[in-house]
């Protein structure tokens, strides 16, 4: 695992905002939490978000869709192994991350039934990935995993919600259709 020194280090190398992250673990700090961990964090999302962010400007910037695809399977988690890594606790750290960035999506002033679907699936994604957890280690129910109930009434919420944006597009009249009009026509 990297010091805040390295992560700092590294930010720094990339011109990101060091201060601006610290200032806002002090603007989080509530008494006896834990300042250091919160901080590394902070800056580990960061320097995530950054590497994250040139990732997906490599990726677009392919010049064509062969070069696109190649460079996607090229990063992506199963073209390198990595010793050490948590296959599970990675892929639900990812699912937290993507429920996360769905929630800013869905904001107050748009509340759509595709965006509530998604952060549904999203968190019922996290429960499954909790629940197959517990089954590896051995440490959850085999029958009866109290995660179920909350993975099968975010499935139905998603379902439903899905259901209402498809009949909503169903009943919406469009606007500006152009259909295509036989040359006979003109």
């Amino acid at each position: 695992m990297a010091t805040i020194g390295q992560l700092r280090a590294a930010l720094a190398v990339l011109r990101a905002e060091i201060d601006d992250v610290a200032q806002q673990v002090r603007d989080r700090e509530a008494p006896g939490s834990d300042h250091a961990g919160v901080q590394h964090a902070m800056l580990a999302g960061l320097l995530y978000r950054l590497i994250g962010a040139d990732l997906r400007r490599t990726l677009t910037a392919a010049p064509d869709l062969a070069s696109f695809e190649h460079r996607a399977r090229a990063a992506t988690p199963s073209a390198v192994v990595l010793g050490d890594e948590d296959l599970y606790d990675q892929a639900h750290f990812e699912a937290y991350w993507l429920t996360d960035r769905i929630a800013e999506l869905y904001s107050d002033a748009d509340r759509t039934p595709p965006l509530a679907a998604a952060a549904c699936t999203a968190e019922a994604t996290r429960a499954l990935l909790r629940i197959q957890r517990d089954l590896a280690l051995g440490s959850g129910p085999a029958i009866g995993h109290p995660g179920w109930e909350a993975v099968l009434t975010q499935l139905d919420r998603a379902r439903a919600l899905a259901r209402a944006a498809h009949a909503a597009a169903e009943t919406t009249p469009q606007v500006r259709i152009v259909t295509a009009v036989a040359s006979a026509d003109l």
